[in-house]
């Protein structure tokens, strides 16, 4: 039976993974843009939860909107619409359900990631009034190769696991200056998920710094790269940047992206001198529910 109208998902086919797929690039084409699509976290979304809204017409997937709850705090909102189905309210009917959703579990405000130059999404989020919270840019590494490992750095490298959920919360709010009830990512779901890889970076066996992998089919995103703020500006940020580059790198991943906030001059450097290039910009409104 071919779909009609508003479609509400718990979990994510293949068939409707290639058709999110082909919905994106259609748009990145019509705009040349580049939407942002958590790719990790659409392949593996829980068959309990309702994350993704989806519009049909004559069969064929034209709006979608997937919401991502990273923690407590919000959701990240972003979507589109196919350009020949614009302007008919199709995107207004998947915000509105996944509003719906959102004030079910209670989730204080909603996260719109809207790219700096997409006209559409800039109109439309516009409309709505929201208050604008920051920008980050998209990076992808275009370097031949990483820069090579310190030989005299005292940083040793593991892979980081379950047992290891106490060590990443507190570094990763120690170096970000979060409280640490409210860095609630780190589930077990999560550490197992063979799709990501955490690393930590030790002195003397004292966990000083982490970096956070993500693969998918499309790419390797790199996140919070974290070091303890006792032991920063020694070079031990860029250090275990440059391990996770070579060892995605081994892994025969070849797309490696990352995004750093536009004010963040410092990661911005650090970036571009490991070999990474901005792609993109993408602005976040906050809206409150």
């Amino acid at each position: 039976m071919s779909r009609h109208g508003l479609y509400i998902a718990q979990g994510l086919s293949q068939e409707e993974l290639a058709a999110i797929g082909m919905l994106a690039e259609e748009c990145n084409a019509y705009e040349q843009l580049d939407l942002k699509l958590n790719w990790v976290s659409l392949q593996a979304r829980p068959k309990n939860e309702i994350n993704d809204f989806l519009y049909y017409e004559q069969g064929k997937l034209v709006g979608y909107l997937p919401i991502f709850c990273f923690n407590a705090q919000e959701a990240e909102v972003s979507g589109m619409v196919a350009p020949d189905w614009r302007r008919r309210g199709i995107f207004t009917t998947l915000l509105e359900a996944a509003r719906k959703e959102c004030q079910r579990r209670q989730l204080p405000s909603l996260l719109f990631i809207v790219e700096n130059q997409s006209a559409s999404g800039q109109a439309f989020v516009a409309a709505l009034k929201p208050q604008y919270d920051h920008s980050e840019y998209k990076m992808a590494f275009r370097s031949p190769q990483p820069p090579a490992l310190s030989a005299s750095s005292p940083l040793q490298f593991r892979q980081a696991g379950v047992d290891d959920r106490a060590i990443l919360q507190s570094i990763t709010a120690a170096a970000f200056a979060i409280p640490e009830e409210e860095v609630d990512w780190y589930s077990t779901r999560m550490l197992n998920d063979d799709r990501r890889t955490f690393y930590v970076a030790s002195i003397d066996d004292v966990a000083v710094g982490k970096i956070d992998v993500f693969n998918s089919t499309h790419d390797a995103y790199i996140a919070g790269v974290g070091v303890l703020p006792q032991y920063q500006k020694r070079g031990y940020g860029r250090q275990i940047l440059i391990y996770a580059l070579h060892e995605i790198l081994k892994s025969g991943q070849k797309n490696i992206v990352l995004e750093v906030a536009v004010e963040n001059e410092h990661a911005l450097g650090l970036y571009t001198s490991c070999g990474f290039t901005q792609l993109s910009r993408y602005d976040y409104y906050r809206l409150t529910i």
